[in-house]
């Protein structure tokens, strides 16, 4: 009965938000739409020219993916009573609220940018990037023309194209130290998204180049298969069932459940992190300068610092948050999973739907049809939510976060719960400073 109490706490939420905020969702949702496509296409054109331009204007894709996520988190920001009632009070520094909003945007997306780009590649979507990038330069280029977008590939050039980000962040992070200005930020921002996607890809292709280095990729895969097929016959001869007809073992459904359960919580991951900002009663402090470097160690520490340090300190009013969604209890956790899956099935149903009650065509108008339903309720191989249903995602993520914060304690529990975790997360790093 809890978790049906949960699951309908959860329904209820997720739907007053929707119905308060989905005219800005949807606009937010096209919007990225419309310009995720022009800087495909921008990319494609520079890509031909400058590979290492397009390859980093396809960062910019996967960008405005993330953009699109944390500015719709920033929408439903306001329906949001529990997590205001935890949120720190404003520094009065004198900048106007359009500065303000601008600069927790960068500063959310900076944070964010490193785990959703791992997101990203581990399941997948970085590949179907690059593929989409590739098969739009291929439709551009005549029959029998080199294809030279992925000509950087090499060992070398991707190492080099990576140290030209770090430089371009380097070098606006000291501009805007001086300057500070939004569109500098915005250039730190954009210079992470491009090393990060890089580098993401570089390991990609390092990997394969290291097992076709060694000479073991056919004979493992041979290997494998041999054993899979020796294991699967056994299996079948003992149990006197065909092999197509063998349910998996519980292992191998315990490995798929952990799997489809775990997407949910990794974005209920980045919702922390786009939230946990607001439980931070007080901004982070600048880090000490950097100590002149006599020797090499010193002034490897000192570049490591100034590198990497902020990657470090970023996440720190992240736990505030989760521990206040932990707190909520593990059949709340269950019920924001079957919800969050059930997002999922609705796109299916209506892909369903759509073939069951369009009628039946030839297949160039059902490739018509196909291509302004991938827009609106996601594509069928992927069934992302498209701009109808990707708002509904959004608003489930920020009502499980809503939901937890109210429900982690008795009346007026909630907050204290969040000021202990914030004065805990204070307290790390005023120590993480003085000892960093």
């Amino acid at each position: 009965m809890g978790m049906l109490r949960d699951i309908g706490g959860l329904s209820a939420l997720t739907a007053r938000l929707l119905a308060r905020f989905w005219p800005q969702l949807l606009l937010a949702a096209t919007l990225g739409y419309i310009a995720r496509v022009l800087l495909l296409e921008a990319a494609v054109g520079v890509g031909l020219k400058v590979p290492l331009g397009g390859m980093v204007t396809l960062s910019l894709v996967v960008l405005v993916k993330l953009l699109v996520v944390i500015a719709m988190f920033a929408i439903l920001r306001p329906g949001l009573s529990a997590l205001a009632a935890l949120r720190g009070a404003a520094p009065g520094t004198g900048v106007t609220k359009t500065e303000r909003l601008s600069n927790r945007l960068l500063v959310i997306t900076s944070a964010a940018i490193l785990p959703f780009f791992a997101y990203y590649a581990a399941w997948g979507f970085l590949g179907d990037t690059v593929r989409e990038y590739s098969r739009l330069a291929l439709d551009r280029v005549a029959l029998g023309e080199r294809l030279q977008i992925f000509e950087l590939l090499r060992s070398r050039s991707l190492v080099a194209a990576i140290l030209a980000c770090w430089l371009v962040r380097w070098l606006a992070k000291r501009a805007n130290g001086r300057l500070q200005s939004p569109w500098l930020r915005f250039v730190i921002v954009a210079a992470d998204a491009s090393w990060i996607f890089i580098g993401l890809y570089a390991l990609d292709r390092w990997k394969d180049d290291f097992i076709g280095w060694i000479g073991a990729g056919a004979f493992l895969d041979m290997v494998k298969a041999g054993i899979v097929g020796f294991s699967m016959e056994a299996h079948a001869a003992a149990a006197g069932t065909a092999v197509e007809f063998q349910e998996p073992g519980l292992a191998a459904q315990a490995q798929e459940l952990f799997f489809y359960a775990l997407l949910p919580l990794v974005w209920l991951v980045m919702a922390a992190i786009v939230y946990g900002y607001d439980l931070s009663a007080k901004p982070v402090a600048a880090p000490p300068p950097p100590a002149r470097a006599t020797t090499l160690r010193k002034w490897l520490a000192d570049f490591a610092a100034h590198f990497l340090g902020g990657y470090r300190t970023r996440y720190r009013p992240v736990w505030a948050c989760l521990r206040t969604v932990l707190g909520a209890g593990l059949g709340t956790l269950l019920a924001f999973v079957v919800l969050y899956r059930a997002t999922g099935w609705l796109p299916a149903w209506a892909w369903y739907g759509a073939t069951r009650h369009l009628g039946p065509y030839d297949l160039e108008t059902w490739q018509r049809i196909g291509d302004v339903l991938a827009v609106v309720i996601g594509s069928p191989t992927e069934l992302d939510g498209g701009i109808l249903f990707a708002p509904v995602r959004i608003a489930l993520l920020a009502a499980m976060l809503e939901y937890a914060v109210s429900r982690s304690g008795e009346p007026g529990g909630a907050q204290a719960y969040g000021n202990r975790a914030i004065s805990r997360e204070s307290a790390a790093s005023q120590s993480g400073q003085v000892t960093g």
